[in-house]
């Protein structure tokens, strides 16, 4: 994206074994019937390949977690971020790593401590952001300096837009968007591009949904039942989900094409019948004793045969359990518009 390396932050959480010892160190949520392990990943969007990641309980919040991976964000990359890790503090820490950033923030005239300065002949807009009451109130608690000043204003990008889903039938969804970017530059980064980005930070949705549907299985808990099992299980999902991806990658590079075209079922399948050949090989055919164990290159070959990903198709599907009883998935066209901001604007005075 803009000749930088797209990256992702987001989280998500694992059902545990209802084991007394798993309260120990893992909270329950309320009205839930097992507890949970927090997740907080660092992804490349291209590939959708944990670069690092964080493990706690649910009790843990998603900024808590984000708070310990800040450093690994790199100059050369963009990131992409959901509205619930922004903060003033966040902010500023995360720009300061060199790399790019362009991060949904919450909607609303009061969700954005922010003042207009100007508009931009591209519809976009630069902005004044400033550290909230509540935003000095949780940095204070966190870092455990009651004392601690508020942080000076900093200027910033804002890009707002709708997105119109529109189906098959013509039937329209709208959702509106407010991202703040480092990307100063509205000749080099129009606000439409930028708008058109963001999208790539749904490419970390779709690897937990890779790692909890197709790897570990849909509606099944982790199996450790003890704290330190179930911590090792979710870094063994990981390092096995980037192990696949590895050989996703591989293979789209032996034959040129985008990685998002390679299936990661038909990945997953091919490795399965890989290493129950090669423990047939190990031990040898009970009918002959043959023992020709398969190499490396037949595995990427196997994977490269299998049906591709369709990366040419547009469709939406219900998030909810609620939703999937009475829709379904379908067709859909995206449509991107750029639109006004109602922050308040800086007059001149106060500018001055």
């Amino acid at each position: 994206v803009f000749d930088l390396v797209a990256t992702a932050f987001d989280g998500t959480t694992f059902d545990l074994d209802p084991d007394p010892q798993m309260s120990l160190r893992y909270a329950t949520p309320s009205g839930g019937r097992c507890p949970q392990a927090r997740v907080v990943t660092l992804v490349v969007c291209g590939t959708r390949r944990f670069l690092a990641a964080r493990v706690g309980s649910y009790a843990v919040s998603e900024q808590s977690l984000w708070d310990q991976m800040v450093t690994t964000l790199q100059p050369g990359t963009i990131n992409f971020c959901d509205r619930n890790f922004f903060s003033m503090d966040r902010w500023r820490r995360a720009a300061a790593t060199g790399a790019h950033l362009v991060w949904r923030v919450k909607n609303g005239a009061k969700s954005l401590p922010a003042n207009v300065i100007a508009t931009l002949p591209d519809g976009s807009h630069r902005v004044r952001l400033h550290e909230s009451d509540a935003m000095l109130a949780a940095r204070r608690k966190a870092t455990g300096q009651p004392d601690a000043p508020r942080l000076k204003d900093i200027i910033a990008r804002l890009v707002e837009f709708d997105v119109i889903v529109t189906d098959e039938a013509g039937k329209r969804r709208y959702s509106h968007f407010r991202v703040l970017t480092t990307l100063s530059d509205h000749d080099a980064y129009p606000a439409t591009a930028v708008a058109q980005a963001y999208a790539e930070r749904w490419q970390v949705e779709l690897a937990y949904k890779t790692i909890k549907s197709t790897l570990r299985g849909t509606g099944r808990r982790l199996r450790g039942h003890t704290p330190d099992l179930a911590e090792q299980e979710v870094w063994g999902l990981l390092t096995v989900y980037n192990a696949l991806i590895d050989l996703a990658v591989a293979t789209a590079v032996d034959l040129g094409i985008d990685p998002d075209e390679i299936s990661f079922t038909v990945v997953l399948r091919a490795t399965r019948d890989h290493l129950l050949a090669a423990a047939t090989a190990t031990t040898g055919c009970p009918a002959c004793g043959n023992r020709a164990i398969p190499d490396h290159q037949d595995l990427l070959t196997a994977i490269a045969a299998g049906p591709r990903n369709r990366t040419d198709r547009h469709r939406t599907s219900p998030r909810t359990a609620e939703k999937r009883q009475t829709e379904h998935t379908r067709k859909i066209t995206y449509t991107i518009t750029i639109t006004e901001t109602n922050l308040p604007k800086l007059t001149e005075s106060t500018l001055t």
